[in-house]
């Protein structure tokens, strides 16, 4: 699934998962998306404090730079039967939980190395974790935003994650639904 994992055992000594935090410079980030600027500098405390979502930094350990965020929230998803069936689900209900990714974002200097794959790679030790405290939880879901960048939905497909067809079936112009099964090469 992650073609880059010794790549990412190599950045893992150099940065640090953390929860957000006022502490952190966050209004030196940018990503280059003014959208996502704002939600990390304006928006993110508002959303934890809601209980909308929790935003993780990931905060480079030499210098405390902000790389990159990810927020995440609770989710859901439909399943035709046909999608239940290549995901060899036999479950007697079309509707699935899921870990949201509802922004993702790394500041522009450090679009060298893979840090939003590597994001993404973390999230499957939050998923985990999810699972270990007895939520069950299987999938990873995100809507792709292609306001900015349209090719946003090629970055998660190279990542392993498929178009949620059922949702994408209505009229979307601002993003692309998706979904990673956590546990297919299980």
């Amino acid at each position: 699934m992650f073609y880059r994992e010794d790549e990412f055992e190599e950045i893992l000594p150099k940065v640090e998962l953390v929860n957000f935090s006022l502490g952190y410079r966050l209004r030196d980030f940018d990503c280059g998306s003014e959208d996502y600027n704002v939600f990390l500098s304006h928006d993110a405390q508002s959303y934890i404090n809601q209980n909308i979502s929790q935003v993780k930094l990931l905060i480079n350990k030499q210098n405390g730079d902000i790389i990159g965020y990810i927020a995440y929230n609770t989710d859901s998803f439909l399943l035709d039967p046909e999608e239940k069936a290549k995901e060899k689900l036999d479950i007697p209900f079309n509707s699935v939980p899921a870990l949201k990714i509802g922004k993702l974002a790394v500041d522009k200097n450090y679009k060298d190395l893979p840090y939003g794959s590597f994001l993404l790679w973390l999230s499957l030790g939050i998923l985990e974790k999810i699972n270990e405290s007895g939520v069950g939880c299987r999938f990873i879901t995100v809507d792709a935003d292609i306001t900015e960048r349209s090719d946003t939905p090629d970055f998660y497909s190279k990542n392993g994650f498929v178009l949620n067809e059922r949702v994408n079936k209505k009229s979307r112009t601002q993003s692309v639904s998706m979904r990673l099964d956590a546990f297919l090469d299980e």
